[in-house]
């Protein structure tokens, strides 16, 4: 089995999205790791690249009732898979981002 991702900086950048159920920007941390397709388990935290922002009520609410809202189960498992793949190109894009501006200033005139 293959060791999962650890990113420090997609972390960070997860903290600092909005709840994806909610858009709320309070409270929210880099919520829910995918554990059964990110090399999790129990008590192994998953891929931090399948990491969804979520504040705390709605990460309370997916481990107490498995669903969000009034989304059936696998209705919630289809919006979190798809804020996996929106906030990690957005993480992509942003780290390019990050990466020509540092470049840029390495660079003497």
């Amino acid at each position: 089995m293959t060791s999962p991702v650890r990113s420090p900086s997609h972390l960070a950048f997860v903290r600092k999205q909005r709840c994806w159920f909610c858009q709320t920007d309070r409270d929210v941390g880099a919520h829910h790791h995918g554990r059964r397709q990110g090399g999790g388990g129990v008590g192994i935290k998953g891929c931090d690249l399948l990491t969804v922002p979520l504040c705390n009520a709605h990460h309370q609410e997916w481990h107490q009732r498995a669903q969000v809202g009034n989304l059936s189960h696998v209705e919630t498992e289809r919006e979190m898979w798809k804020a996996i793949a929106v906030t990690l190109r957005a993480w992509i894009a942003w780290s390019r981002l990050e990466e020509e501006a540092e470049g840029e200033s390495l660079v003497e005139p």
